[in-house]
C-alpha cells in the first residue's frame, strides 16, 4: 500500500497439504507501508509523506434492514464515501463487516476500526468475553494495511487497569500496535495510547470559529458534525442558535473544513460524524425530516445521507471540496429541496452553488439571462451570487474546467413567472397507450390524481399499497415510505406524475384485486431522484433492487441510474398471466438502498374486459377531494396560486380542494375510523362558530396568493362513527 491515492497490494497464499495434496488454501491481502502519528509537526505520515486525514464515520444501518448488509450494499457505502471525497473511514462503533476492510485496502482508504462503545460490566464473565472478542477482532484485521488505529472503545467506560490489559493484548497480537497503529479510546477513557477528542463546537455549545486552534491542540478529532433536518431551509449565514436547517449544517461544516485546511500542516486530521443518520435507541429525537412522514426516530440525524440514503446539501458541499474536477466534475445549486424559497421576482441574495470546477456561470433560464461567472476560491468555500435580479422560475448552473463546460445543474422555483425557454421534453409517444390493450388501472405512486398529455387519469395509490408501517396500527401507513423530487424530469412533460414515488424494501407491495383472468401488460415507471445530481461519472451500484409480480421475479437487479441516469423516467414493460384474479407487485430483494417506483399502468389484452374507472366529481361541483397534500399544489382548482408552506403534520394528508376563493359548501364528515380534521382560516374571529371545539395548532399554511397569505390552522379529533356537518 504505497499511499492513499495509489494503493498497491500483494497476496500471501497459505496452503495446507496432506500427502503432497492441497487440502485447504487461503489468500491474504497485505501491503508494505509505514505510518506515524508521533511526528514533530503532529501530522500523520504515510510512507514518510504527510497525509491530512479527511475521515468519516458510518453505522451499518439502513431503513428496513438495519445491520443485515449485502456485499453490494457495502460496496455502495464505500462508493458514497469516495464520491463525497473522504480518504479515511471509522467504524461506528462496533466492528464492521470484513469486506469494508478489504475495500479500504484496495482503494487506499485509511481505516480506524472500532471494537465497542460506552459499555462496562464489572464481572469476570464480561472481562473474559470482551478479551475473547478483542482477540478475534485484531486477528481478523491485523493484516489489513488500511488499519491505522485500533479503537478499543468510544466514550469509554472501561476502567484504566482493564484498558491497559486490553492494550497490552493488542500489542501482543499486532507488533505494530502503539509504535505505528495507536490504540485509542474516543471522547473519554484512559489506559490506551490516545484518548482522541471530539469537537462539537457550534452544535453542543462552544465557538466554531476557534476550530482551527482547537484542532492544533487536539491533533486528531474523532467526531465533528451537526444536526440538520432535510427539506428545512433558512436564509442568511450561520446562526449559532438557529433552527437546524440543511443550510445551517452545511455552513457550519464548511467553516470547519476551511479552518482545518488552514492548519493541516500541524495536525493529523478529523472524522466527520457521519455518513448516514443512524438508529439511536435511548434518545428521544425524530428530526430527520421537515415532514412528519419523514420523522423516523429515535435517529441520530446528523448524516450526510438520510436513513433511506437521500443526500443532503452537505454531501454536495463535501464533494465539491474533496473530489477534483479532473476526476469527476460536479455542480450543485442549493437547494433541490427548496423550490418555495421566494414568493416574488426581484433582487435576491445568498444564491449558493457547490462545485469543484474552476468557474461556475449561473443563469436565470436555460443558457439565457446570465447572472455572471464566479471563480473558485479554494477548499472550504463556495460560489455565491448576491444582488442579482431573479425574474423567472429557472436557475441553471454550468461548471467550467479550463474554459470548457463539464457539469450542469437545474432547479425549478415555485411562484415565479415561467422562463421563456423550453424546459420540457416533448417525447409524445412515451405515455401513449399500447395498441390492442385496454387500460384498466393507472396508479400514481406516492402522489395525487394526475392527468397525462393524453388526458388519461392516474389515480392516487392509497388503497392499493402496503408498506412496513401497515404492520403497526398506531402508525400512518405511509410513514417513512414516500418522497418526491422537485427537479425537472426528462422524457415527459407532466413532471408531477413521476416526481412523487414510494420507496421501501420487501414490505412494499402493490395489491390489485378483482381482475379478470388472462394476459396483462404491466407498465412500471421509475426515476432515480438523486443519485448523480449535478454530475457523477460512475454512480452505478448505489441502488439495486428486484421487482416481482405474484411472487415471480420480472426485473432482476434494476439499477435505475445505470439504465437511465438521474431524473429521467425509465419505463419497463412486463407481460403477465393472471389466473387467480389478483396481482401483487412487490420488491422482494433490494441489494442496495431502497426500492422505489413512481407509477404503474395495467392493461388487459381482452378489450371486452371491464374497465376500472376513477370517478371524478362533476367539474361543476364546488369542491374536489385532494390527496397527498404537499407544497406546490394548487390552492383552488380554478386559481393559479399554490401552497407555499405547510405545518409538518399536514404533508401527505387528504384535503378538500375548493373551486375558488370564497366558495361556500356544507360538508358532511363520517368515517369508520378516527380522524383528525383540520381547518385553515385567515380570520378566526369571523369563523368562531365554525371553529367551536377546535384547538389552535399555532401553525400556518402559507399560500402564493398576493405573494404570501397566512392561514391559521385549527384541529379537531373526530372519533370513528361520529357524524359532523
Amino acid at each position: 500500500m504505497e499511499c492513499s491515492e495509489n494503493p498497491y497490494l500483494y497476496k500471501i497464499v497459505s496452503l495446507v497439504k496432506e500427502n503432497n495434496l492441497i487440502i485447504d488454501k487461503t489468500e491474504t491481502d497485505f501491503g508494505f507501508r509505514t505510518i506515524n502519528f508521533k511526528t514533530a509537526s503532529h501530522q500523520f505520515t504515510l510512507n514518510g509523506k504527510p497525509v491530512f486525514i479527511n475521515g468519516i464515520a458510518e453505522y451499518e444501518h439502513l431503513l428496513g434492514q438495519s445491520h443485515a448488509f449485502s456485499n453490494e450494499q457495502i460496496v455502495a457505502r464505500i462508493k458514497w464515501i469516495q464520491s463525497a471525497g473522504f480518504n479515511a473511514f471509522r467504524d461506528g462503533h462496533q466492528p464492521h463487516n470484513l469486506l469494508y476492510g478489504k475495500l479500504c485496502n484496495e482503494k487506499g482508504i485509511l481505516w480506524w476500526t472500532q471494537l465497542s462503545a460506552h459499555v462496562w460490566y464489572d464481572t469476570k464473565e464480561f472481562r473474559q468475553n470482551f478479551k475473547t472478542l478483542l482477540r478475534e477482532w485484531v486477528i481478523e484485521r491485523r493484516n489489513d494495511p488500511s488499519v491505522i488505529l485500533w479503537g478499543l472503545q468510544n466514550e469509554s467506560k472501561l476502567p484504566k487497569d482493564f484498558a491497559e490489559e486490553c492494550t497490552a493484548l493488542i500489542r501482543s497480537l499486532d507488533p505494530t500496535a502503539s509504535t505505528q497503529r495507536l490504540v485509542t479510546t474516543c471522547n473519554g477513557g484512559e489506559g490506551t495510547d490516545w484518548d482522541v477528542p471530539q469537537n462539537w463546537t457550534g452544535t453542543y455549545g462552544g465557538n466554531p470559529a476557534t476550530y482551527g486552534n482547537d484542532l492544533k491542540k487536539q491533533i486528531l478529532v474523532g467526531e465533528y458534525g451537526a444536526w440538520r433536518t432535510i427539506d428545512l431551509h433558512t436564509e442568511g449565514g450561520f446562526k449559532q442558535n438557529g433552527i437546524l436547517s440543511e443550510d445551517r449544517m452545511t455552513q457550519l461544516m464548511e467553516q470547519k473544513i476551511r479552518l482545518a485546511e488552514s492548519v493541516k500542516d500541524s495536525v493529523a486530521g478529523h472524522f466527520f460524524w457521519l455518513l448516514t443518520s443512524h438508529d439511536n435507541p435511548g434518545r428521544v429525537q425524530g428530526g430527520e425530516g421537515l415532514r412528519e412522514l419523514d420523522r423516523i426516530g429515535p435517529v441520530n440525524y446528523k448524516g450526510l445521507l438520510t436513513p433511506w440514503e437521500e443526500p443532503t446539501d452537505a454531501y454536495y458541499m463535501f464533494r465539491s471540496n474533496y473530489v477534483t474536477a479532473e476526476k469527476d466534475p460536479m455542480v450543485y445549486i442549493a437547494s433541490h429541496t427548496w423550490p418555495n424559497r421566494w414568493m416574488r421576482s426581484g433582487i435576491k441574495n445568498g444564491i449558493v452553488v457547490y462545485s469543484n470546477c474552476d468557474e461556475v456561470e449561473l443563469f436565470n433560464d436555460i443558457n439565457e439571462r446570465s447572472l455572471g461567472r464566479r471563480k473558485r476560491n479554494g477548499v472550504g468555500t463556495h460560489f455565491q451570487w448576491d444582488s442579482v435580479n431573479i425574474k423567472y422560475n429557472v436557475l441553471y448552473a454550468v461548471g467550467y474546467l479550463k474554459g470548457l463546460p463539464v457539469a450542469r445543474d437545474t432547479i425549478i422555483l415555485r411562484h415565479l413567472p415561467s422562463s421563456p425557454s423550453a424546459i420540457f421534453d416533448t417525447e409524445a409517444e412515451f405515455l401513449k397507450p399500447a395498441a390492442g390493450y385496454r387500460y384498466i388501472y393507472r396508479i400514481n405512486c406516492g402522489g395525487p390524481l394526475e392527468y397525462d398529455d393524453y388526458g388519461q387519469v392516474w389515480q392516487a395509490d392509497k388503497g392499493f399499497v402496503r408498506s412496513w408501517a401497515s404492520d403497526f396500527p398506531e402508525l400512518p401507513e405511509v410513514f417513512a415510505s414516500q418522497r418526491r423530487t422537485f427537479s425537472p424530469l426528462r422524457k415527459v412533460r407532466k413532471w408531477a406524475l413521476f416526481q412523487d414515488f414510494r420507496y421501501g424494501k420487501d414490505k412494499l407491495v402493490y395489491q390489485v384485486s378483482n381482475l379478470q383472468n388472462g394476459d396483462y401488460r404491466v407498465e412500471l415507471y421509475f426515476i432515480e431522484p438523486w443519485i448523480g445530481i449535478g454530475g457523477e461519472k460512475i454512480a452505478a451500484g448505489k441502488r439495486i433492487f428486484d421487482v416481482a409480480i405474484n411472487g415471480k421475479i420480472v426485473i432482476d437487479d434494476l439499477d435505475i441510474w445505470k439504465e437511465a441516469g438521474v431524473n429521467t423516467v425509465l419505463k419497463k414493460v412486463v407481460q403477465v398471466k393472471i389466473t387467480n384474479g389478483k396481482m401483487n407487485i412487490s420488491f422482494p430483494e433490494s441489494k442496495v438502498g431502497e426500492a422505489l417506483i413512481s407509477a404503474i399502468a395495467i392493461a388487459v389484452a381482452d378489450k371486452s374486459a371491464p374497465a376500472w374507472v376513477y370517478r371524478i366529481k362533476d367539474t361543476d361541483s364546488p369542491w374536489l377531494k385532494g390527496e397527498w397534500m404537499d407544497v406546490g399544489q394548487q390552492q383552488f382548482t380554478d386559481y393559479f396560486a399554490t401552497l407555499n408552506s405547510l405545518p409538518s403534520f399536514l404533508f401527505g394528508a387528504d384535503r378538500v380542494v375548493f373551486k375558488s376563493y370564497g366558495t361556500k359548501e356544507k360538508l358532511f364528515i363520517g368515517e369508520s375510523y378516527d380522524i383528525e380534521l383540520y381547518v385553515a382560516v385567515q380570520d378566526s374571529l369571523k369563523y368562531r362558530s365554525l371553529l367551536e371545539g377546535f384547538e389552535n395548532t399555532g401553525t400556518n399554511i402559507v399560500t402564493g396568493e398576493n405573494e404570501g397569505e397566512y392561514y391559521k390552522v385549527f384541529r379537531l379529533k373526530v372519533s370513528a362513527g361520529t357524524k359532523k356537518n
